[in-house]
C-alpha cells in the first residue's frame, strides 16, 4: 500500500453550454444529452423532453426527468 499521495489532477466539471436556449425544447434535449443542462427543465417542456428521449431510445434520461416530474413527499 503507497504511502505517500498524489495530486490526481484538476477534476473536469462539465457545465452547460453558455448557448443552450432554456425556451428551446432541443436546445435543452441537446444539453441533457451531455449530461447538463437540469436547471431548464421546467413544468412546461418536461412531458416533451420525456416524450423526445423515449422516442430517441434513452430510457435513463426519460426515467430521470420521470423523476423530476414526480411530487416530492
Amino acid at each position: 500500500m503507497p504511502t505517500t499521495s498524489q495530486a490526481l489532477g484538476p477534476t473536469v466539471v462539465p457545465t452547460t453550454p453558455p448557448d443552450t436556449d432554456g425556451s428551446n425544447v432541443d436546445s435543452v434535449y441537446q444539453a441533457l444529452l451531455q449530461g447538463v443542462g437540469h436547471e431548464f427543465v421546467t413544468e412546461a417542456n418536461v412531458q416533451a423532453l420525456i416524450q423526445r428521449a423515449e422516442a430517441d431510445r434513452h430510457p435513463v434520461l426519460a426515467a430521470e426527468l420521470r423523476e423530476w416530474q414526480a411530487p416530492c413527499g
